[in-house]
């Protein structure tokens, strides 16, 4: 069993484990392989609180469910009813349902949209799988979407702006990732003491990664090192609820706004500006845009925001370049993978420009 739920010394868990080629190539490349009568099975051996089960019918996947990089996502009917499923592959232990099932509550009640978990299901064997279970939200990808239609990015990515700063307003306690046997007893706890332990939680690694594939010099990564040794942000009025991988193809739109914000298996307790940071790191900066217009609506930036966006667009740019190149190694016909390189590297030259260092 790989056991992936210990996130101490993780600023993003993906980057931050000590998983082989061939790891990666059976937990992120070879998920989907699974085949579903044993989705089925799993899904049958585990429920209990559906009460006596009829029929399970599994959708074949989708554009809609098939970006993830973990989890198996699958819509399914369950004696006629439909849900969504997230599954982990067996033999992996991600942890984190519990802390997610928390988050989504938390959200619900605030007014952001979110499927609502119906259930968790830990494995109880290597060959049984951890899954969630949760009610289908309605839409389609935002990604999906602009790729047949880019008419709609604007409107849409204002109310995007909007949906973020509505729970950025929802205080959490703790920093960092959620401490998942906690959430497993109902309670929702970052767990570090301070945000700069989560900002420095992986960075070493990560540096000497970028090294080693020849991303950055030695001598830049020294410069970066600096950089977060002098510099440190906590979260300006307490830690408030970040999703940390608010991207295109975690939200749902009906073309006319945000119909749902999925997969919050990043989410932590910190700095809102880590999301907009993290969020500009996917996309060229002047996307923004539009987004920051529908952001401003609901929340007011901080005045040292400059300051603090570049600070955690660096760490983010740092550790998704260090996943990407890890995955690269073992998937190097992806061609979505070889964009997002291609973006990274920009966003490096960006903030080398920021903070005044030459490569």
């Amino acid at each position: 069993m790989i056991d992936l739920s210990d996130r101490t010394n993780c600023f993003y868990w993906q980057t931050d484990r000590n998983l082989t080629p061939e790891d990666y190539d059976r937990i992120f490349l070879k998920r989907h392989e699974i085949s579903t009568e044993k989705l089925i099975a799993t899904i049958k051996h585990g429920l209990k609180t559906l009460g006596d089960i009829t029929s399970i019918v599994i959708d074949e996947p989708d554009e809609n469910v098939v970006k993830g990089n973990v989890n198996i996502v699958r819509k399914v009917k369950i004696n006629g009813k439909p849900y969504v499923v997230r599954m982990h592959p067996s033999g992996v232990k991600n942890g984190y349902f519990f802390s997610e099932k928390l988050v989504l509550d938390l959200a619900n009640k605030n007014g952001v949209p979110v499927p609502t978990v119906i259930e968790v299901h830990e494995a109880t064997s290597v060959e049984d799988m951890d899954f969630m279970l949760m009610t289908l939200s309605d839409g389609i990808t935002m990604d999906v979407l602009l790729t047949k239609d880019k008419t709609y990015e604007g409107r849409l990515l204002i109310d995007c702006g909007r949906k973020m700063a509505s729970y950025h307003k929802i205080n959490v306690n703790g920093f960092g990732p959620f401490d998942n046997k906690k959430a497993k007893a109902g309670k929702l706890v970052g767990i570090h003491s301070s945000y700069h332990d989560f900002i420095h939680a992986g960075l070493e690694e990560n540096l000497k990664r970028l090294v080693k594939f020849e991303v950055i010099s030695q001598s830049l990564a020294d410069s970066f090192s600096h950089i977060f040794s002098i510099k440190n942000f906590e979260p300006a009025d307490g830690a408030r609820l970040v999703h940390n991988d608010y991207a295109d193809w975690n939200l749902l739109t009906d073309k006319q706004q945000i119909t749902a914000v999925l997969d919050w298996d990043e989410s932590h307790a910190g700095d809102p500006v880590a999301d907009l940071a993290c969020y500009s790191t996917f996309y060229n900066i002047e996307r923004m845009e539009k987004f920051m217009e529908g952001y401003k609506e609901i929340s007011i930036l901080p005045d040292d925001y400059d300051n603090r966006f570049h600070f955690y667009r660096l760490r983010y740019t740092i550790s998704k370049m260090a996943l990407r190149i890890k995955r690269y190694q073992v998937d190097k016909d992806n061609v979505f993978l070889l964009e997002k390189i291609e973006v990274g590297k920009k966003a490096l030259a960006e903030e080398l420009e920021w903070f005044g260092l030459k490569e």
